[in-house]
């Protein structure tokens, strides 16, 4: 892999592992590139860089004028998908819910979260997987989404909590959690949620499953 574009072109980024099935595409200016290649750790000889032309993505001049970038592949075919038919209001989401097990939802008790932290006999084993950097605070991070799903019924944490929980057990706080978070999301363990006071995050629930 050569040198980081420096010209006003698009720049498109991309990083495949089949071992971990992983899969990254970060496309933009290069500065803006370059700077997400750097808060996921993947600056460097890692993966691919090649510039992107404004034919390739299609240019705002382009849209306003009527021209669409032709797309891959066939076009869609409606007929294909399957269809799926329910009477308004008829859809009782919290019985579903109950019968695949899901617990109600409750507000997690950050403290009592941090006492059984605590009271752990022995700290989560880092992951094995190593692609996202810190395989020990994957692990704590895992951990606590874990409680959070299937103890509470919540999907997602705030950042703020997720903080003030693992801040102090894995030596990240402020930007560099966030830096994480970020990196994990991009890895494609969590799903990260606009929205409200502040940042969430959510875990995928295969990323879960391997706990």
């Amino acid at each position: 892999m050569g040198e980081y574009v420096t010209d006003e072109d698009n720049i498109r980024f991309s990083f495949r592992s089949n071992e971990h099935d992983v899969e990254i595409v970060i496309q933009g200016p290069p500065s803006w590139v370059n700077l997400y290649r750097e808060r996921i750790g993947m600056e460097g000889d890692i993966g691919f860089v090649q510039e992107v032309s404004n034919r390739d993505i299609g240019s705002g001049d382009e849209q306003l004028s009527g021209k669409v970038a032709k797309l891959p592949g066939p076009p869609p075919d409606p007929s294909r998908l399957p269809s799926v038919v329910r009477i308004v209001g008829e859809l009782d989401v919290l019985a579903g819910m109950e019968n695949i097990g899901v617990p109600d939802r409750t507000e997690p008790d950050l403290s009592e979260i941090s006492i059984f932290l605590d009271e752990l006999e022995e700290n989560p084993e880092p992951l094995s997987d190593n692609i996202s950097g810190d395989p020990y605070a994957e692990a704590w991070i895992q951990l606590v989404m874990t409680l959070v799903v299937r103890e509470h019924g919540h999907t997602s944490l705030p950042v703020g909590s997720i903080e003030a929980l693992l801040g102090d057990r894995i030596n990240r706080t402020g930007t560099d959690l966030q830096m994480f978070l970020d990196r994990l999301w991009l890895l494609g363990k969590l799903e990260r949620i606009h929205g409200g006071i502040e940042t969430q995050y959510a875990p995928n629930p295969s990323w879960l499953e391997s706990h």
